[in-house]
């Protein structure tokens, strides 16, 4: 009997220790938000690129650069992700990572990890050099990526991320359509 205790403890470590090594930033984010509610936004502002530079969810706390990829190879959207979420080329998309393991270099390695907290209505903000773009959260779904379609006769944006998190089985598509412009 006590080695079966002795056996029960130890795989219940092992198996505490590879969840936070493999999903600790998930973890730590719903904990932050659900206990301390949304990071406080600063009012950093990024100069010098062309398009949007910024995304701010109040709701969720994210403020985070908006990188323009270069092209859609899976390389060069990797290395833009650790800058920052990626708006993907010649699209209204925006990706970001949900969760990172832990040897990830980037800071953005769970920027979007709370997406599935948003709801319709929710606020998002683009930020350009000179105009700020207030979308409305209009719908949230989980979807395989194959089944992702951003066809609308609306201005809009998605924003895309895997999921459930550490994995790239499907993605979280929030859409949401463009409500003014200042």
């Amino acid at each position: 009997m006590k080695e079966v205790l002795i056996f029960i403890l130890i795989f219940l470590a092992v198996f505490i220790v590879a969840l936070v090594i493999f999903i600790g930033r998930f973890i730590y984010a719903q904990l932050k938000y659900n206990i301390l509610g949304p990071a406080p936004l600063g009012e950093k502002i990024l100069i010098g690129i062309e398009g949007p530079e910024k995304i701010v969810i109040p709701l969720i706390g994210i403020e985070a650069p908006v990188i323009l990829a270069e092209n859609s190879d899976e390389y060069t959207l990797q290395k833009a992700l650790e800058k920052g979420v990626v708006l993907y080329p010649n699209s209204n998309i925006i990706l970001g990572h949900s969760s990172a393991y832990p040897w990830y270099r980037g800071n953005y390695g769970s920027v979007f990890s709370l997406l599935n907290k948003l709801e319709k209505g929710d606020e998002i903000l683009l930020f350009s050099e000179d105009k700020e773009y207030n979308y409305q959260v209009v719908s949230k779904e989980i979807k395989a990526p194959k089944e992702i379609s951003t066809e609308s006769d609306k201005p809009n944006l998605y924003l895309i991320s895997c999921w459930p998190i550490n994995t790239d089985w499907k993605r979280i598509v929030v859409k949401a359509d463009l409500t003014k412009i200042k």
